[in-house]
């Protein structure tokens, strides 16, 4: 294994507030971490702005932020994130969407937004397979399973536009009908909006007439389960293709362990490998341990491992400041593992989170992340613990999420040299 190869632990919505039960502590503060402190002493901390001071970060602006993008020019919405998750690749023109199966009437009122929480996988494909790839009047749709009843869908052809109504009534408003996006009602956007409006209404009708003919659907009503009979839309944009993160970094070639989908999107958008198990939930209980052991079997194969944990943002949306004190331990543990691996004294560490999610708040906010940065010829500065207030002592406080990046690949020597 060669010298230069990094970790990059992602503690989703990490950053918190003082916290009277925790004796006005924030979870990481008052979090047993001996592995973490000891790497912050023998590195570089600081409190990191995910992309600004001031700018509360969603879970993908964040990312994409961390990930050395500019979400002001490259965002577009959660559509494309969504496609690239599911493994589908976009061309430049493209619209998409975050789809879900669902249940219609014959009037076309929504009767369950899920389809009764469809999530048999062969149902499932054997439903996609019957309409994807169909084609109307020189459009293409392109359709790719997720999760359960999550569904990503694509429309490809000229002339498209990004901004549509939802076709989904929303959760308050199931057994409503189906919005219309190409109804003169819904209608506020461009020509090429519309014409998008218009061909995605069309791909629709035909998957109902079709679908209500499945076998599928045929045999789960004979199951007394729901028919899958139509795909909800919401989230539309045009396609994100941002550059490759080789771009910036020739050569760097980099992984992403998640178990959450959102977050393998945006690596795959970046050009990163995305890799998952069954085990790594993106929940409150997830395979710590076995995220640790795959970083350890990637990291041969790779410059940097970028490994991500969702519980402390559940946490801190759920108000459980205990409870995201126990992740927190756990991650510890996580970077325990690597250090005591044969070669760990070579390899650079670093931790950050994507946004803050304070427990107080139950929500995203602008508070700037604790974050560091170890590893063998890492400057030092005079922070010797793990959180909020400690960090805000260290050498990087005050980056962004691309300066922190930056950053850890300059460690790795991947950085490309500008002027003279």
């Amino acid at each position: 294994m060669g010298d230069r190869k990094g970790i990059l632990l992602i503690s989703d919505g990490l950053g918190d507030r003082p916290i009277k039960e925790l004796g006005g502590k924030t979870p990481l503060e008052y979090a047993k971490t001996p592995t973490l402190d000891r790497l912050v002493e023998s590195g570089m901390a600081g409190l990191v702005h995910p992309y600004k001071a001031g700018t509360r970060c969603g879970t993908d602006w964040g990312h994409l932020s961390l990930f050395g993008y500019d979400p002001m020019e490259f965002y577009t919405g959660r559509g494309s994130i969504e496609a690239y998750s599911a493994g589908l690749t976009l061309e430049a023109g493209d619209v998409a969407f975050r789809g879900n199966f669902a249940t219609i009437d014959e009037e076309g009122c929504v009767i369950d937004r899920r389809a009764g929480r469809i999530s048999d996988p062969e149902e499932i494909r054997a439903l996609v397979d019957e309409v994807n790839g169909m084609e109307i009047e020189g459009y293409k749709l392109l359709l790719k399973p997720l999760t359960q009843h999550r569904v990503a869908v694509v429309i490809r052809g000229e002339g498209l536009g990004g901004c549509l109504p939802d076709t989904d009534p929303g959760t308050a408003c199931e057994g409503s009908k189906m919005v219309n996006p190409a109804a003169e009602a819904n209608w506020k956007g461009t020509a090429e909006d519309r014409k998008t409006a218009e061909m995605l209404w069309k791909f629709l009708v035909e998957i109902n007439r079709i679908w209500i003919k499945s076998p599928v659907n045929a045999k789960r009503i004979a199951e007394g389960k729901l028919p899958a009979n139509t795909i909800l839309t919401r989230g539309s944009g045009k396609a994100m293709v941002p550059p490759p993160f080789t771009d910036t970094y020739p050569g760097a070639k980099v992984a992403v362990i998640a178990g959450d989908e959102t977050i393998t999107g945006i690596g795959r958008m970046c050009g990163f490998d995305g890799y998952c198990r069954d085990t790594f939930t993106g929940g409150f209980t997830t395979d710590y341990l076995g995220k640790a052991k795959m970083a350890m079997e990637l990291l041969p194969d790779y410059d940097l491992v970028i490994v991500h944990v969702k519980g402390t943002d559940l946490c801190g949306h759920d108000n459980l400041p205990l409870e995201k004190v126990r992740i927190i331990e756990a991650v510890d543990s996580m970077f325990a593992y690597w250090l005591e691996q044969e070669g760990s004294e070579n390899w650079y560490f670093a931790m950050t989170a994507d946004h803050s999610t304070p427990c107080c708040r139950r929500d995203h906010s602008a508070d700037p992340v604790p974050s560091f940065m170890a590893g063998p010829d890492v400057r030092t500065d005079s922070v010797k613990e793990y959180g909020e207030r400690a960090c805000s002592e260290g050498i990087i406080d005050q980056y962004t999420g691309a300066q922190l990046m930056a950053t850890m690949m300059d460690y790795l020597w991947l950085s490309k040299k500008y002027g003279a």
